[in-house]
């Protein structure tokens, strides 16, 4: 049959999945540790907004985010809660900052100057948290020379500083050595930040896979991103809670044809079908986040069925061979999700592309609609 459909092709996203993670991971934590859910990224490809809600209505006590435009859509859609922008934003948007009510890091003299400068304007202080680099050598002031940074901060009174936090380089190896030279690092920083008269009330270091392996890494907050998505940080982070996928990635058949064998399919013909087969077109492609290295080299389940997907992936579509079985065009077509008792998994899809789940699903792109559930 060759028919022609609409380009429907959509993620689904299921808000209680969100909930019931952040709850089974608080039950692991100690003591009075608060989560922060992190949604920068579009909350990971998910939707930030209806995210943040979610994540809030399981008790989570703020949100992480990156870029200032990203705390700015959150406040615009109504949220309240704390806001930590994860990096400095630029120097001349510090204003932006203190009127929106977000909590920045701070790490550099320049930008602890323009923080400072914006407050004196207002009138107001500013709620800020020291980023302290430990040794993943990204960003944050250097845990060595933190004395420096404190002299510094006692010249910007208005520059309240309410957190301090560092980032680990190997949290997904819960016992590689580095975690412990670390959190010894931050310990030592808080310290001296201490000495000089600042006390920062909220510590932070652990992200998904320390919140899940290694109390010692806890403190007052822990920053919780990819397992809030029912992701797993790493292969020793696994089964330790139970966590729910949130993510599906469905689309329907924009069209369904039977090509005689010898004949080829997509772009530089590198499929060739030996016999005659049903090829359905799945309006979807790498400007949505199906990315070409997935050509001839990913399954589809379609009338709970696994079938290859065949050619090379364009740009808003690619193919897949079901042989002499049949669809219909609107028929539902899952990429990563359940159907009929059939999975394809975050995972598989990382791995046939050699990347992690992370990327996968902070790559679905917004031409792709997100549908809440729950």
């Amino acid at each position: 049959m060759i028919a022609r459909a609409p380009r429907p092709a959509w993620a689904e996203v299921d808000l209680g999945a969100i909930r019931a993670n952040l709850v089974n991971i608080a039950t692991g934590l100690n003591h009075g540790t608060r989560i922060m859910a992190v949604v920068k990224a579009n909350a990971y490809g998910h939707g930030d907004v209806e995210v943040a809600r979610a994540a809030l209505e399981a008790g989570a006590a703020g949100l992480g985010v990156v870029l200032l435009e990203e705390g700015i859509r959150l406040r615009e859609a109504g949220i309240g809660a704390p806001v930590l922008l994860m990096q400095e934003p630029a120097y001349d948007r510090a204003a932006e900052v203190l009127a929106r009510d977000l909590t920045p890091a701070v790490f550099t003299i320049a930008g602890l100057e323009a923080l400072g400068a914006a407050a004196a304007r207002a009138g107001s202080p500013i709620r800020a948290h020291v980023k302290i680099d430990t040794g993943l050598n990204r960003l944050g002031w250097p845990s060595d020379r933190i004395d420096e940074f404190a002299l510094a901060l006692r010249a910007h009174p208005l520059v309240e500083i309410e957190g301090a936090f560092t980032h680990f380089a190997f949290a997904d190896e819960p016992d590689h050595p580095f975690i412990s030279v670390q959190l010894s690092r931050f310990a030592a920083a808080v310290d001296e930040l201490r000495a000089h008269g600042i006390e920062p009330r909220l510590l932070h270091a652990g992200n998904s896979a320390a919140s899940l392996t290694r109390p010692d890494a806890h403190f007052d907050m822990v920053r919780v991103g990819i397992a809030m998505y029912g992701l797993s940080p790493g292969p020793k982070c696994d089964g330790i809670v139970a966590l729910r996928p949130a993510l599906t990635l469905k689309a329907r058949a924009a069209m369904v044809k039977r090509v005689r064998g010898g004949e080829a399919v997509s772009y530089g013909h590198r499929y060739r079908l030996k016999r005659d087969a049903t090829i359905v077109t799945i309006p979807l492609g790498y400007a949505d986040g199906w990315p070409r290295g997935l050509s001839s080299n990913a399954d589809v389940l379609i009338g709970g069925r696994r079938y290859p997907a065949v050619g090379t992936v364009c740009m808003d579509s690619f193919m897949a061979d079901l042989g002499d079985d049949e669809c219909e065009v609107g028929d539902e077509i899952v990429l990563i999700g359940e159907q009929g008792g059939e999975r394809i998994g975050v995972e598989a899809v990382a791995a046939a592309t050699g990347t992690i789940n992370y990327e996968v699903v902070t790559r679905v792109s917004p031409r792709i609609p997100r549908v809440f559930r729950g």
